[in-house]
This record gives structure tokens, C-alpha cells and sequence, in this order.
């Protein structure tokens, strides 16, 4: 298979959204006077290259600072009227696919999680799945761009092997995320996602459809702006994100909400159906109940993030990341006297000294990414914990990549 490149989906920094929390002039003003960029090779890279610092933002928008580079870059879209959005280059490269503000609200509790985790094998069948192939599909464990993922190819179906996966698991109130990339040729299938487990299938419940930059359920239908792709016809990674709450069903798309919809349905499970004519990857599933706001959940002493990873390839945190804390950095900024315990872990490798060696540099970029947010550094502890080399026993798993707020 030829090597594929992937250009990380990045963060998006809204101006209208957190603007009144200064978060982007205090980004603004910590690179100007320290001049660091997330991640050590990507600070190496920018002193290199004499990286240039934009100036204070005017009024009217942000100035070029010396010659003609820019601290921020506008970026505009039709799908989102007049809003402004920033590209800051501190942070994330102009190419990149930019992130709306966090607007998925995830579980608090889990149901389901898996990466795949580090102790799945390579090219053999991922154990914490249901799978069912057809037209001589086929389902294993890769490892491409960064980290395990699942490859598919032809048809089939796929649903998380829960507890109680051969009964009604779904609660009133869950979400289901996950990130994928599929071609965007011609040959390209849709994937689809049904409210049922292969378990407890049930005809007369309609799936939610993805077919390149289009999502879809019933008669709902909207398009993704961008949908980017490289000279192999592959797309890069996206997230696909989804709450149900006593029938009202929130669909989104690297955070754009793409989908309100109120049904009468009973959802049982989760099942992914696909039709691979080129392979189709998936990673980082997360299934869980009980929707609660980040800032609500640090407040009430404890969040668990499962999204913040660090891409060793890039040298810097990926778009889910900066989103993410951006929200932590939010309730922080709000409550200067708030200080958070957080501990950071990176178990992608089976060796120890290389999850060593990465889960350190993605500690030093949390810090600092809060930090360029405008937090003071008195108010945040950030220490690698380690890596989980887990099992499918090993009741850790969930914590392999995870990053855990505690206020103190």
C-alpha cells in the first residue's frame, strides 16, 4: 500500500466565541515575549526559520507585523456567514482544516472506548468489536499516521462488544464519537451509522449517512465545507460526533453541528456499516451517557479527556486537543483563583522508552498550550503519569491516552 500523508485536523480559535475571555491576545502576547511553539521540534523548527510575531491586534482585526507575515490569518467560509476565524501559526499550520469552537457535549460516563489500544496486534482482528463481513470484507488493526487504527475493506458491519451487547445497552441520553477517513473518489461508499447493535437490529430505525462532505439522516441533509484531500484520493482524518437525548439527535463534523433532528426511536446500540471499495480507517471510539459540560464537570472537581493526543509526526497537539482546552483554559481564566492537578498519559507504543520520550513532549505542550491561552502558570501542575501498556483485562485501558483535570 502506498504511504499515506495526512495533514492533522487542527484547532480553531473563534474570536466572537472567546473574545471576551481575551484568550486571543493572551496567546498573542505569551508568544510574543517568549516566541515558542507547541512542541519541541516545532519550536526548533520556528526559531530556525526566524519565525516572525504579529503585533497587538488593532480593533478592526489583526495587522501584518513584519513583512507581511501575519500572528493570525483570516480564514472565511460561506457555511458560517460573517464569522471570522483565525488561523494562529503558533499553533497550527495554515493548511490545516480549522475546528469551530467546542460546541459536543460528551458523556461523562463511558459505555465504550477503544483507540485500539496498544496491545492489539497488527494486521489481526481488533478484539473489542462484534464484526460481521460480507463480499469478502475484511476488519484488522493498522498502524498509519500515528497510533493504531481499524482498516476495513468491502462490506460489512461493525459494533462495539459492550458488556451487554446482545441487549438493549443504550440509555436515553448517550453520545458516540469517532474519527474516520475515507476516499474521496469516485469509487468512494457511504458509511453509515445505525441505532442498533448487530445484536438488536431493528429495520425501522434510519442511519445516520456520511458520503464524503456530506451528512445525512432522513431527510435532513447538510455538507461540510471542506472535505481536503491529497494527490492518492485518500481524505484526511475527520471526526464524527453524535448525541441522542430522549430523541433529539445532534449530529456534527469536526465540531460543525451539521444535523438537529427530533425522532421517535428506542436506540438500542451502535453499529457501523460500511462498504470499503478502498480501505476506509477508524480510531478512537468513545461511547457514553450522562451528557455534562466540560466547565460543569472541572467544577465539580474531576474531567477526563480522552481526545488530547499528540501527534508525534507533527510535533504538536492535534485540532480535538487545542478545542478541548481551550474550554479548560476558559474556566480557568474565569476563576483565577482555580488551580488544577492535571496528569497526562501516552501509551500509543509497546515500548516503554518511546512513550517516555513522546508522553513528555505532550506534557510540555499542554502546559504550554493552556499557558499561550492565558492561564497563569501557578494555576495548573502538569505531570506525565506514564504509559498503561494494557490487556484486555486491564480495567486502566480507558486512562492509556487520557488527560485527568483534578481541582485542587
Amino acid at each position: 500500500m502506498k504511504k499515506l500523508l495526512f495533514i492533522a485536523v487542527a484547532a480553531l480559535i473563534s474570536v466572537g466565541s472567546y473574545g471576551q475571555f481575551g484568550i486571543q491576545n493572551k496567546i498573542k502576547n505569551h508568544y510574543k515575549h517568549k516566541g515558542e511553539d507547541i512542541g519541541k521540534e516545532h519550536a526548533k523548527k520556528a526559531e530556525q526559520e526566524g519565525m516572525k510575531h504579529a503585533e497587538d491586534a488593532e480593533a478592526e482585526g489583526l495587522k501584518h507585523a513584519e513583512e507581511g507575515v501575519n500572528k493570525m490569518e483570516t480564514w472565511y467560509d460561506p457555511y458560517y456567514g460573517e464569522v471570522e476565524m483565525f488561523i494562529d501559526n503558533n499553533l497550527i499550520e495554515a493548511s490545516d482544516v480549522q475546528w469551530q469552537k467546542l460546541t459536543f457535549v460528551r458523556g461523562e460516563d463511558l459505555i465504550f472506548y477503544d483507540k485500539p489500544f496498544n496491545y492489539e496486534e497488527k494486521r489481526k482482528s481488533p478484539s473489542n468489536w462484534v464484526i460481521d463481513t460480507k463480499s469478502k470484507g475484511k476488519v484488522s488493526v493498522d498502524e498509519l499516521d500515528q497510533g493504531k487504527s481499524i482498516l476495513v475493506s468491502g462490506k460489512g458491519y461493525l459494533s462495539p462488544k459492550t458488556e451487554n451487547y446482545q441487549k438493549d445497552y443504550l440509555p436515553d441520553n448517550f453520545t458516540f464519537e469517532f474519527d474516520f477517513m475515507m476516499p474521496v473518489t469516485p469509487y468512494a461508499k457511504p458509511i453509515s451509522v445505525y441505532f442498533y447493535g448487530i445484536e438488536t437490529k431493528n429495520s425501522e430505525i434510519q442511519p445516520i449517512v456520511i458520503n464524503k462532505n456530506i451528512v445525512s439522516y432522513k431527510d435532513s441533509l447538510s455538507r461540510y465545507p471542506v472535505m481536503a484531500y491529497d494527490d492518492n484520493g485518500m481524505s484526511n482524518w475527520y471526526r464524527l460526533s453524535v448525541s441522542f437525548d430522549k430523541g433529539l439527535i445532534n449530529v456534527y463534523l469536526n465540531e460543525k453541528k451539521m444535523i438537529t433532528y427530533q425522532d421517535d426511536i428506542n436506540p438500542s446500540g451502535i453499529t457501523i456499516d460500511y462498504y470499503a471499495i478502498t480501505p476506509v480507517f477508524f480510531k478512537n471510539f468513545i461511547l457514553a451517557k450522562n451528557q455534562k459540560p466540560i466547565v460543569d464537570q472541572i467544577k465539580d472537581g474531576k474531567y477526563i479527556s480522552y481526545n488530547i493526543d499528540y501527534s508525534i509526526n507533527a510535533s504538536k497537539l492535534t485540532g480535538p486537543s487545542i478545542s478541548e482546552l481551550s474550554q479548560v483554559a476558559v474556566v480557568l481564566i474565569k476563576n483565577p483563583e482555580m488551580k488544577l492537578d492535571i496528569d497526562v498519559y501516552f501509551s500509543q507504543s509497546k515500548k516503554e522508552k518511546e512513550n517516555k520520550e513522546y508522553g513528555e513532549m505532550k506534557t510540555d505542550a499542554v502546559s504550554k498550550t493552556l499557558i499561550s491561552m492565558g492561564v497563569n502558570e501557578d494555576q495548573i501542575k502538569v505531570k506525565f503519569k506514564g504509559s498503561i501498556i494494557s490487556s484486555e483485562i486491564n480495567p486502566k485501558n480507558y486512562l492509556s491516552e487520557a488527560v485527568v483535570f483534578r481541582k485542587i
